[in-house]
């Protein structure tokens, strides 16, 4: 069985996995079942994401649209990396 620190160290760190996304499109679901997709701009050291063409979702309807927004790392409880959309 390998140890925590072993698995890190061969895997991929969460941040890093997340950083290699940059420019490309995302999901992101808030603590407060908010959702937003878009392409992710920027990203830094506390996840704090930037967000371009963001569209927000509550529940399955679409709510609003953003042209940049930022989301505060801590209130993020999952990112999916999503494959390359086309525009």
């Amino acid at each position: 069985m390998r140890s925590a620190t072993t698995s890190m160290e061969t895997g991929k760190k969460p941040l890093y996995m997340v950083s290699k996304y940059v420019n490309r499109f995302i999901r992101v679901t808030l603590k407060n079942d908010l959702v937003y997709e878009g392409t992710m701009v920027d990203c830094d050291n506390y996840m704090n994401l930037v967000i371009e063409k963001a569209v927000e979702y509550q529940g399955e309807s679409k709510k609003a649209q953003y042209p940049r927004i930022l989301i505060r790392g801590n209130n993020i409880v999952y990112i999916q990396l999503l494959p390359a959309q086309k525009e």
